[in-house]
């Protein structure tokens, strides 16, 4: 059997988440609001944002209220009593790797005087996302990587498990930390440095007991090189 200190393991992991505004009359810009359906949007698939709901308030009555910023676009008609609810996709990220960003979302809407109302608000995105540095380690049993995790469920602890048609192997990081679900934290690539196989299949998930249709998870693989 190959000795801990001639085993390179690399991993790959793939993921399948009221400012006043100027206008023509300012009195109008200010009434206006804007409130997000949570605290932060995580983008499961990173070609595509999370669904998400912005709701307003303030706006004139039967005007159509436009919902821009970063790549979301989303339109809806004001109440009569000037509410509206927009729906639309959260902001995406520029990269596909653990992550997250605040974007300004504005609405605006045109009313019959000629004046537009606008309001404007920040939201959160991240990306379900899990990635290590470096990628691969020469002493498996002794050498850290750094595990970056985005999009996870805050509060709770990050669990990876190792699996060879079932669990063989349970790594448990901290909690997630912020609206966003971020974490940052030194582990070895495999739970007690010593993998017996070539291969195996690591899920990161927010459940302390591995659940075959857990959510959040990521998804990726363990190779054990031999040389």
């Amino acid at each position: 059997m190959t000795s801990p200190h001639r085993r390179m393991a690399s991993v790959a992991i793939t993921a399948f988440c009221v400012v006043p505004a100027a206008g023509a009359l300012a009195a109008q810009a200010s009434a206006a609001t804007l409130k997000a359906d949570r605290p932060c949007y995580v983008n499961a698939n990173p070609a595509q944002g999370a669904a998400m709901v912005i709701t307003g308030a303030g706006f004139e009555p039967g005007t159509t209220v436009q919902l821009t910023g970063g790549t979301t676009f989303g339109s809806g008609v004001a109440d009569a009593a000037g509410n509206v609810s927009i729906p639309a996709q959260a902001p995406e990220l520029r990269t596909i790797a653990p992550a997250s960003k605040a974007t300004l979302l504005t609405a605006s809407a045109d009313n019959a005087d000629g004046s537009q109302t606008t309001a404007t608000l920040k939201v959160q995105s991240a990306n379900l996302a899990v990635a290590t540095k470096p990628g691969s380690v020469r002493n498996v049993a002794k050498q850290k990587v750094t595990f970056r995790f985005s999009g996870f469920v805050p509060g709770k602890h990050i669990f990876g498990y190792y699996l060879r048609k079932k669990v063989v192997g349970k790594t448990k990081f901290a909690k997630a930390q912020g609206p966003c679900g971020m974490l940052k934290q030194k582990a070895l690539l495999f739970p007690g440095g010593h993998p017996k196989k070539d291969g195996y299949k690591v899920t990161f998930e927010s459940s302390g007991t591995f659940k075959k249709n857990a959510f959040p998870r990521v998804t990726g693989m363990l190779q054990i090189l031999h040389f």
